[in-house]
């Protein structure tokens, strides 16, 4: 489809070609010897002027790149008037291409020349060939002329490249001589927007069309910060893809669906100043079905910090989440960002404790650097780095000198492209400073805030357990009173790790459907009871009084749910005073 379209085109710029030498131009078809040259001192004039024009770019028109090896053809090199200022010809056919004016100071302009490959070319801008009796001339149609107009750093019309050879050419030998001439004459400007901007940064900007599979390139050249100040279209038509469209005043990091490639003066790419001091939107209203929801019913501080989690995650600051051994800080730290909606293919989990841990982080930090100026879709890249206090110390290093550029890129401000850390570990914050696993000044790079969740033994334990027990359960087991008591009284050395373990055992063990104390392990079943319910329990009517009978504050009070409240209040059979 597309190679119909091309021939109906070109049929189109050739007959327009032909009425205007008859019409406007008023050459004839039969003249034997139409092309006229130009005396030597003008052509040395046109060279120098052109050379003035292309600077270093000369080599991408060099005939040991463009002429196949032992061809027969001739290659010219023109101005934009279509004057001929380099011919090379193979040893032994010159004299008959100088006689047909394929030689320097050959004018191959429309209005003397008529219709040639060169003047369709300068005229319609674009890569073709004019062939046999396409030719206005008779006397040419025993030649097929390849030709492509070449145009500086900001897209003017300079001159013409042109691979010249017999009309009895396959059609894919003409097709791989405007391959040659368009790849050239790409690279020939190419190397021109490159002198031209020598001072600033540029980069190829590339993306294909899905339907017709056509790529599309422009060259940007951009500021200090990675701003684009001036774009160039490496296409001819009046095709217009939406990405490559409103580029100036652009930075690099806010093009998307579009391949970049960068060239110097600048080694990486640079880091985008943020001015926008604008706030991220956190939800006002946890989502209730969400896994950051569960934790909220386990009392204790959680509910505390769940609220700063949320906002400290929406500005994207590092984060530390930290607990006793056998807790749930991976769970909460997942939990935040699914709550947050920062679930996203450029997201990254590296635990620390597995094996190759150091080159997985490397390219983890690595990946986020370059998602941070380079945004996906504008989803925040995450990384959840688990068990911090496992890296060794090469690697330690290099996450700290992630943390610092971090830090100085972005500061205080907002950022919304900001890559997100979170980091976990199953130790305690006071513990971590007290012991040496992690360097010094990491600690506090890593710690900038800290979440230390409260140990399983604060919590709501009897809700904890009936919400795991109802986890992918049509039908959940139930638990006796007695063995409910037995388990909130436990202390939980192993937090949640060590509860999952004992309900396991407890369900394999009994009947499956109703926890009895019997099936309970030992260390529970056996354990001496406690007196910190039964306290609690004395002091719920005091605390009820204290707070007026108000359930929420006497909850507050006592340092468990509203629920636990309520239940209590039933069993010691309590009413509220008149």
């Amino acid at each position: 489809m597309m190679a119909s379209d091309h021939k109906e085109a070109l049929r189109d710029l050739v007959d327009l070609s032909k009425a205007r030498s008859t019409q406007q131009h008023r050459l004839s078809v039969g003249t034997r010897a139409p092309i006229l040259r130009l005396q030597g001192a003008e052509i040395a004039q046109r060279r120098e002027q052109f050379q003035d024009l292309i600077g270093g770019a000369a080599s991408e028109l060099d005939r040991s790149t463009l002429l196949p090896v032992k061809s027969r053809y001739c290659l010219l090199v023109t101005d934009a008037e279509g004057v001929v200022l380099e011919s090379y010809a193979p040893d032994g056919v010159e004299a008959d291409f100088q006689r047909s004016g394929l030689t320097a100071g050959g004018i191959w302009n429309e209005k003397l020349a008529g219709t040639n490959g060169i003047s369709v070319a300068l005229t319609a801008g674009r890569v073709l060939t004019v062939s046999g009796e396409d030719h206005f001339y008779r006397c040419f149609s025993r030649f097929a002329c390849s030709s492509a107009p070449l145009t500086d750093a900001q897209n003017n019309l300079i001159g013409s490249v042109t691979l010249v050879g017999a009309v009895g050419r396959r059609p894919d030998e003409i097709g791989l001589c405007e391959q040659t001439l368009h790849r050239a004459t790409r690279q020939f400007q190419t190397r021109l927007f490159r002198n031209f901007h020598s001072d600033k940064m540029t980069a190829r900007l590339m993306s294909r069309d899905p339907e017709t599979r056509r790529c599309f390139e422009t060259l940007v050249a951009c500021d200090d910060r990675g701003a684009v100040v001036f774009s160039l279209p490496l296409w001819r038509d009046d095709a217009r893809p939406a990405p490559h469209q409103n580029l100036v005043g652009r930075h690099l990091s806010d093009l998307h669906n579009l391949e970049i490639s960068l060239r110097g003066p600048a080694r990486v790419p640079p880091r985008r100043y943020f001015v926008n001091a604008a706030a991220p939107h956190v939800p006002a209203r946890l989502n209730k079905t969400g896994p950051l929801a569960g934790f909220t019913y386990q009392g204790a501080t959680l509910p505390k910090l769940i609220e700063r989690a949320r906002k400290l995650t929406a500005y994207r600051v590092p984060l530390l989440i930290c607990g006793e051994t056998g807790g749930d800080s991976r769970d909460f730290a997942k939990a935040i960002i699914a709550d947050l909606g920062l679930i996203s293919p450029t997201g990254v989990t590296v635990d620390a404790s597995s094996p190759n841990a150091a080159e997985a982080v490397a390219e983890a930090l690595e990946a986020m650097r370059f998602l941070g100026d380079y945004p996906v879709d504008r989803v925040s890249p995450t990384l959840v780095l688990q068990n911090i206090e496992q890296l060794d110390d090469p690697t330690q290093t290099r996450l700290k000198q992630f943390l610092e550029d971090d830090d100085r890129a972005n500061g205080d401000r907002y950022n919304e492209d900001r890559a997100l850390v979170l980091f976990t570990s199953d130790q305690p914050w006071e513990q971590l400073q007290e012991n040496d696993r992690l360097q010094p000044d990491l600690l506090y790079l890593v710690g900038q805030s800290v979440l230390d969740l409260p140990p399983l033994r604060q919590r709501e334990v009897a809700d904890i357990i009936q919400t795991h027990l109802a986890q992918d359960r049509a039908n959940p087991p139930q638990v006796s009173d007695q063995a409910m008591t037995l388990l909130c009284d436990y202390d939980w050395p192993g937090n949640q790790r060590e509860m999952r373990a004992v309900l396991r055992e407890a369900l394999i063990c009994g009947n499956g459907t109703m926890i009895n104390v019997t099936d309970l392990p030992d260390r529970i079943r056996n354990r001496p009871a406690t007196s910190k319910r039964d306290l609690a329990r004395h002091s719920l009517r005091d605390a009820l009084n204290s707070a007026d009978w108000n359930v929420t504050k006497a909850a507050r009070l006592l340092g468990v749910s509203r629920a636990t409240i309520n239940r209590w209040i039933a069993s010691e059979g309590l009413q509220r005073p008149e």
